[in-house]
């Protein structure tokens, strides 16, 4: 039995009908156009536009430059939020072009898509699309929003208008992000605004330039009537909005003579859509550019391994529980990255001697800001020759095992410590099979409730993942788990993660701990231990502020605690490119330290391989092929296998204080 053909031929005749739709606005706009313009002496208007003097051509011409440059930071701030991994500069480039052409031939969507298909070979067809779809569906937002905050302001009422703008931008981030929309990170809504605002109020400014002298207009009516006239023609979809663009107009400005406008709405078409699409196609038909490949790449695999096995401290442990690798192509330079909120921070000492420059690259790139974090001097030298902004931010406690002995006069106080847990009958050892989870859980559940949560970012989590990979230490009294601490575990140094221990805990215990583990790296031929680091509040922060901090719970005390081991201090240092960017990581990090998300909705780092996928070995004559419907391809990064992980069986031994 055969379908019925009427549902399939209403269906061709509604999509039908949607193609033609913009054919038919444009049709029924220029014939309301026509009939708005019998009354005006259509014979004047050139002459108009010629007594015009060159001043006010050459300012329109500039306002013109100004308002397509905006567009195309349009398109950088949404590359950034999707994570194309396309460079600004091209990114830019490729929205003027697209906006240059779509706003003259129409269908901005769709044209838009395929321009900048032509002008980023590095992306595929299905990902210029929903990039060209969010441009326009963002900037009709960012339009209506101007223009409702005009009409408030025109009304006098500034307040309201001011809290509406800041209740958008505040409460746009923290809306759940729908599946394929650009992630709105907390600076993606008030770029875009500010951005609409700079292009719209430069092309009204185009109209207000153009109109012949005399005519006295305040240009804030010109741009606002422009902002209307804006988004009636882009609803109707007609090519460049003709015929609703200039009805509006019309009807908005009636204090300017019919003859003036309609020869400054001709001088606006002529500056501001003909001359930009006739060199957008010049500039389309040249050979498209080689494409520049991103310096560094997301480690996975077996190049991951082989970093983590050259890592140059044991910190890089981190990547274990969520932080990633970012390789050079040679594999010889790398950073253990992490991103707290939009900022991709590298943390501690890098692989080799990676760039700078290709680090901050491939953040811009990612759309993110960029810092180095817990870095040492030599590192924070080369961020000073670099031009970066450098403030200290921690000290490292280090012990040097050739050379610490508990017998120190230093370590006077950690003796009658670990004679008190001595003779309440605590015993230490260091786990080599399999770890008592569970009685590990309820002592870090204990720890948690009385320390007010666990950290985050660089401090250590309770991952049964990644204490898998660590030298852990357990602290028993009797059969009873009383604590443990764990360790990164590196090529010549174990560093302190965790510790932890239930309420009722004899004093010593943590020491004991500690202990334990400085022996078993010396005997596991370690060159030094590191208790972490201890955080150093710049003297520019207020004496509450830094009050405050140190008195938050698991702060106080703690100095005393590594103090009593006799280590060596070692100063660590935050960079930035610049003293904003700074601030910004300081803020970021301390945010992500102390309210950390869960280990599995942490931001992630992607891997922005250009486009989603490999570039062409010739994209100037390749043929790009129309990949559809993913994102992202699959582009070939490192070799996928297996590699070895941290033994703790090689690092056996015992202590009982």
């Amino acid at each position: 039995m055969t379908a019925s053909p009427g549902p399939q031929l209403a269906s061709r005749l509604g999509r039908l009908a949607l193609r033609l739709l913009p054919l038919a606005a444009l049709a029924l706009g220029g014939l309301l156009l026509a009939r708005r313009l019998e009354t005006v002496d259509l014979g004047a208007v050139v002459p108009a536009l010629g007594a015009l003097p060159p001043t006010q051509w050459i300012g329109a011409l500039l306002c013109t430059g100004l308002s397509l440059w905006a567009l195309g930071q349009y398109d950088v701030v949404l590359h950034r939020a999707m994570g194309t991994g396309v460079e600004p500069r091209r990114a830019r480039a490729a929205g003027i072009r697209a906006m240059a052409i779509a706003q003259t031939v129409g269908f901005g969507s769709l044209t838009g898509a395929l321009v900048r298909w032509r002008s980023l070979p590095e992306c595929d067809l299905w990902l210029v699309t929903r990039l060209s779809l969010w441009v326009s569906v963002s900037f009709m937002g960012a339009l209506a929003m101007l223009g409702g905050l005009s009409l408030l302001l025109l009304d006098g009422r500034v307040l309201l208008a001011t809290v509406l703008a800041l209740a958008v931008i505040v409460l746009a981030p923290r809306l759940p992000r729908l599946p394929g929309l650009p992630q709105m990170r907390a600076g993606t809504l008030p770029r875009l605004i500010g951005w609409t605002a700079i292009d719209t109020c430069a092309a009204g400014a185009v109209i207000w330039l153009l109109l012949p002298q005399g005519v006295d207009v305040p240009v804030s009516a010109v741009v606002f009537a422009y902002l209307a006239a804006l988004g009636a023609g882009l609803a109707s979809q007609s090519p460049g909005g003709v015929g609703a663009f200039e009805l509006c107009l019309l009807a908005l400005l009636p204090q300017i003579a019919e003859t003036d406008l309609v020869a400054a709405m001709l001088g606006y078409r002529l500056i501001y859509h003909a001359i930009p699409a006739l060199l957008a196609l010049a500039l389309l038909v040249r050979p498209v550019a080689p494409v520049e490949r991103p310096a560094l790449l997301l480690a996975t695999g077996t190049a991951r391994h082989q970093a983590m096995a050259r890592a140059p401290q044991a910190e890089w442990g981190l990547a274990h529980q969520g932080a990633a690798i970012l390789l050079s192509r040679s594999l010889e330079h790398g950073w253990l990255v992490r991103r707290a909120g939009g900022t991709l921070t590298a943390i501690g000492e890098p692989l080799g001697r990676p760039c700078l420059t290709e680090l901050r690259a491939h953040a811009q790139r990612a759309g993110l800001g960029v810092a180095l974090y817990k870095g040492g001097a030599r590192l924070a030298v080369q961020a000073r020759r670099a031009g970066w902004a450098v403030e200290r931010i921690a000290t490292e406690a280090v012990i040097d095992l050739a050379r610490w002995s508990p017998d120190r006069p230093a370590c006077r106080n950690l003796r009658r410590k670990l004679k008190a847990a001595a003779k309440a009958g605590v015993r230490t050892e260091l786990a080599t099979g399999p770890l008592p989870l569970a009685d590990m859980e309820t002592v870090h559940g204990d720890w948690a409730l009385r320390s007010g949560g666990e950290r985050g970012f660089s401090m250590g989590r309770f991952c049964p993942e990644l204490l898998g990979q660590q030298m852990v230490v357990l602290a028993w009294q009797g059969e009873c788990l009383l604590g443990f601490a764990s360790f990164h575990g590196g090529r010549e140094e174990w560093t302190l993660d965790l510790m932890r221990q239930s309420a009722g805990a004899p004093d010593g215990t943590m020491r004991a701990a500690i202990s334990t583990a400085i022996e078993a790296a010396r005997a596991a031929g370690m060159a030094r231990v590191s208790l972490a680091a201890l955080p150093e509040l710049p003297g520019w922060l207020p004496g509450w502020a830094r009050a405050r901090i140190a008195a938050r719970p698991g702060c106080a005390g703690l100095e005393q605690f590594k103090r009593g081991f006799g280590p060596e201090w070692r100063p660590l240092y935050i960079a930035a490119p610049h003293r904003a960017g700074l601030l910004r990581a300081v803020i970021e990090i301390a945010r992500a330290v102390h309210d950390p998300a869960p280990l599995s909705a942490e931001p992630p780092i992607a891997d922005i391989e250009i486009g989603g996928r490999p570039v062409q070995k010739d994209p100037d004559t390749a043929r790009r092929p129309i990949r559809l419907p993913v994102l992202r391809g699959a582009a070939p990064r490192f070799t996928d296998q297996t590699g070895p992980v941290h033994d703790r069986r090689a690092y056996t031994t015992s202590r009982n204080p």
